[in-house]
């Protein structure tokens, strides 16, 4: 039943931006890689009472990977560099582009470039380093970032870092929104002018301001940052859930639709189906039920024992596809974001 809220009020249509990367110079991911720390079983963290059985039992996983505590956000995010660089057949000193992406603040250091940091780590004198945030859809909001700024400029090569630190007193992983558990970890892919793993075709990218107070801080006593809270408040006082589910579906098919559109690819052609590593029940609700992919497509044997690292899901996810071996050439791969605001991002690979 829908709630009884104020009418949404008048906003422009919304209409994906999509870009098409066949038709210029061609543009390859060259490598991919990430760090994951060790994972504690959920069953443990059931026992140690972090966690309801209930609760647990909504998300499906089966393990979450947590960092030690002398394990820094560098630390996560120069691995997951220095092993994506080391896969990459580019010089370091051609990458010139470098971005660093992290959801959660508090867990990074205060008035600290982290781009620049993996730069020195990795070796780039590369020009222009930066971070970038806004949530779950930044990481590959940068990969297109970097594209769009590789293409028009003399580099050959620009790497995207993304990873998060989830710690209390700052937040409960467990407890912070229903059917996601939240996980340290980083991922890095290396973008390239040369040959590579999986030529980049498109991308699309949407926001739909009208959704931002989803995630506007509410008072709670619940958890320190307490996302099904925020949710609840709009739904009971600025939109109603069926617009909201309406808006959050319509947003997503049509950046689906546009990024696939630009790739002269359909859905059913797909091989593998990247999304943000939420619980089972979100899963197939959010996606694999609307968009009829079975979870076979996904790499949700990766997801359940490693949790939703942020940003980092999707290029952590590929890392998982290339380390097993589960590509083959002509395989189209799609990557699939959301994030704050509410943003989609989408981006479409053939691998070579």
């Amino acid at each position: 039943m829908t709630t009884p809220v104020p009418a949404t009020p008048p906003f422009p249509a919304l209409t994906p931006s999509a870009v098409d990367f066949t038709s210029g110079s061609a543009l390859y991911i060259a490598s991919a890689a990430a760090e994951i720390p060790p994972a504690l079983p959920l069953a443990h963290a059931v026992r140690e009472g972090l966690i309801s059985e209930e609760d647990a039992k909504v998300t499906g996983l089966s393990a979450v990977t947590i960092a030690e505590e002398s394990t820094t956000l560098l630390d996560l995010a120069s691995a997951a560099a220095l092993s994506a660089t080391a896969r990459a057949t580019v010089p370091n000193t051609d990458i010139g582009t470098l971005l660093f992406v992290s959801v959660f603040p508090f867990t990074r250091p205060p008035l600290y470039n982290v781009a620049t940091a993996i730069a020195e780590t990795v070796h780039s004198p590369c020009t222009f380093a930066a971070e970038m945030s806004g949530g779950c859809a930044a990481g590959l909001n940068a990969l297109v970032l970097a594209a769009h700024r590789l293409l028009p400029s003399q580099d050959r090569a620009a790497l995207v870092v993304a990873g998060d630190l989830w710690r209390q007193p700052y937040i409960d992983r467990f407890n912070c929104e229903q059917g996601y558990i939240f996980a340290d970890g980083a991922a890095a892919v290396v973008l390239s002018r040369d040959a590579g793993y999986a030529r980049l075709l498109s991308a699309a990218t949407l926001t739909d301001p009208t959704l931002s107070g989803l995630h506007a801080h509410v008072p709670s006593t619940r958890t320190p940052v307490d996302i099904t809270a925020r949710a609840r408040a709009f739904l009971q006082t600025r939109m109603g859930t069926d617009v909201v589910l309406g808006r959050l579906r319509a947003g997503l098919t049509s950046t689906i639709d546009a990024a696939l559109s630009m790739a002269h690819v359909r859905l059913a052609d797909v091989a593998h189906v990247l999304v943000p590593a939420i619980g089972e029940t979100f899963l197939y609700r959010n996606y694999l039920d609307p968009l009829n992919i079975p979870i076979s497509r996904t790499t949700w044997d990766h997801t359940a024992v490693t949790g939703h690292t942020g940003a980092a899901d999707q290029f952590s996810a590929l890392a998982h596809l290339v380390d097993h071996d589960r590509c083959s050439s002509g395989d189209v791969i799609l990557l699939i974001a959301e994030g704050l605001g509410f943003q989609w991002s989408v981006v479409v690979l053939k691998v070579e």
